[in-house]
């Protein structure tokens, strides 16, 4: 895991209380004075809409003593009936999708697992999520942000990958901070440190979750 911190400019704080475009599903945001930010991308790769949703929650108070739980979910923002797209977003090219600032309480928090669903004609709907554990940790302290890292979904059709995986599609998560960080500072307060926490998923050995497409 890697961590790097960046500091939001005073040029940022007329922005500081900017909001999303689109923001359904969001949770409710911390209010307490102890609070921190929690900041990740999420998208689609190819601008081809999917939803999925990789579920966090705090494990432990800032101290590491247990701690009343604060989970929320990293989803994408999807627009269109029929064609799924991501609706207003941050930013275009390879990935497309949205940069996400969220005020949570400190602590320690992980992810381990994800979530996403589909149908087979005749058959019916049916919902996949992780077989082989994994664990994406990472921290929230009083008064600072937390870049976890960019969360997209790819098309496995027509990759190396579609004879082991099908329609399922796979997990492109990785550090795009050089991309998000910009984004993230115009919406914190000024003089706002963010770490960067990144965890490396190709240690997994998982065919879902990836760095980089193949």
């Amino acid at each position: 895991m890697r961590r790097r911190t960046f500091i939001a400019s005073a040029a940022a704080a007329s922005l500081a209380g900017a909001t999303p475009a689109y923001a359904a599903r969001e949770p409710r945001p911390y209010d307490g004075a102890d609070g921190g930010w929690l900041v990740f991308a999420v998208g689609t790769v190819d601008g081809f809409g999917m939803d999925f949703g990789f579920p966090y929650r705090r494990l432990a108070g800032a101290d590491g003593a247990p701690a009343p739980q604060w989970k929320g979910m990293i989803e994408p923002r999807l627009g269109g009936a029929i064609y799924l797209k991501i609706k207003n977003p941050d930013f275009e090219g390879g990935e497309t999708g949205h940069v996400v600032v969220r005020r949570v309480p400190p602590g320690g928090y992980v992810i381990d697992n994800f979530i996403f669903g589909g149908s087979v004609p005749g058959v019916g709907g049916f919902t996949w999520s992780t077989a082989r554990p994994f664990a994406l940790p990472f921290d929230i302290r009083p008064g600072q942000a937390t870049y976890i890292g960019s969360f997209m979904r790819a098309v496995s059709l027509g990759t190396p990958l579609e004879s082991q995986l099908n329609a399922a599609g796979f997990f492109v998560i990785a550090d795009r901070a050089a991309r998000d960080t910009p984004l993230a500072l115009q919406r914190l307060p000024a003089q706002t440190p963010v770490t960067v926490q990144v965890t490396d998923v190709d240690s997994f050995g998982s065919i879902i979750l990836r760095t980089q497409r193949p």
